[in-house]
């Protein structure tokens, strides 16, 4: 199903859940509620498309997906429509775990099977499936700094993140690893810390070039979501940095997160200072989530646990470095399409 197909069609929660559809359960399916932050970001989008078909052909059921729409009230908002909605099962992504306790306990005492993506929701302690970003972000780091030593031996690191400092989940899969990885190559590498970028892509081109003015050593940045990423980079364009050349880096070395098309072209650019960006499957990531649901079905997980099983499933370390252009552009026809 392509991503025109799926809007087309009313795949999405708002109309669906209101129209209803077919009963899957009747056919011996599950009717699946499949949350996405952001179904405009490209990898929600995959998923998406791909939990519809994956659910459908390898356990006969339905997904309807709820987009959060990057606002952590309609997130919590959408947990009120799986009672509602007749759902058997819902995989959720939330920002706000406090606010979305009381519906998950309300579903679950519905006798619905209730899994969380990326986040655990407080102490419900229903199953979580992740990406394992701790390992992508240590080697992403511990690349760069490789890569600023071989090019500035005499110039000291220091090190800068672009990201959501209070998250849990995002400080122990990204800037925690990221920062160790630094220092497994230069342990006297010094960490400004993360900065509070959650206000998007203009808030982090504005914290870029306010920081940069004031500290212009940083030089390794860890942007850690793609759209903080198009900010990043425009706010070292406008101080005329983000460059490399002849393959090493003139000012500094950008991470990224969310590798898509957009960052293939500046990580393979040898005069871009854009050089690695963790690689998230959607396709993967999908069936995992879909399959976690099942897991719990069939009893081979249980529905909640104390504290929550947490289940990891692969990223990847798309690098100039060390993933040559060709992999990484099969990697993205393979996961994304095109």
């Amino acid at each position: 199903m392509t991503l025109n197909k799926l809007f087309a069609t009313g795949l999405l929660a708002s109309s669906l859940v209101a129209a209803g559809s077919v009963d899957a359960a009747a056919a011996g399916g599950k009717r699946i509620a499949f949350f996405v932050s952001d179904l405009s970001n490209v990898f929600h989008q995959s998923q998406a498309v791909e939990a519809e078909r994956y659910a459908r052909e390898a356990y006969g059921s339905e997904v309807v997906v709820f987009d959060g729409q990057a606002d952590s009230a309609v997130m919590t908002q959408n947990i009120d429509q799986i009672v509602a909605g007749g759902f058997d099962a819902a995989t959720l992504h939330i920002w706000d775990a406090e606010a979305a306790r009381p519906g998950v306990r309300d579903a679950l005492a519905e006798g619905i099977v209730m899994t969380s993506f990326f986040s655990p929701i407080t102490d419900t302690g229903i199953p979580t499936a992740r990406s394992d970003e701790a390992g992508v972000s240590f080697e992403m780091g511990a690349q760069m700094a490789r890569a600023w030593k071989d090019a500035h031996p005499d110039k000291p690191i220091v090190m800068v993140q672009l990201g959501w400092p209070n998250h849990t989940e995002v400080n122990s899969g990204r800037t925690a690893p990221f920062v160790e990885g630094v220092r497994s190559v230069d342990p006297t590498a010094e960490n400004l810390g993360a900065l509070d970028s959650s206000a998007g892509q203009e808030a982090a081109k504005q914290i870029i070039v306010d920081l940069l003015t004031q500290r212009p050593e940083v030089n390794l940045i860890y942007s850690e979501a793609s759209n903080l990423t198009v900010g990043t980079m425009a706010g070292l364009s406008q101080l005329g940095r983000g460059k490399f050349e002849d393959g090493k880096p003139l000012t500094e070395i950008v991470a990224s997160v969310d590798f898509d098309s957009v960052e293939f072209e500046q990580i393979y650019d040898p005069t871009s200072s854009l050089k690695v960006s963790m690689g998230l499957p959607p396709i993967e990531t999908a069936r995992g989530r879909i399959d976690l649901i099942m897991d719990v079905v069939n009893g081979q997980v249980d529905a909640t646990s104390d504290p929550a099983e947490e289940f990891f499933y692969k990223a990847y370390t798309i690098s100039f470095w060390t993933m040559p252009e060709a992999d990484a552009e099969a990697w993205l026809a393979a996961q994304f399409g095109g």
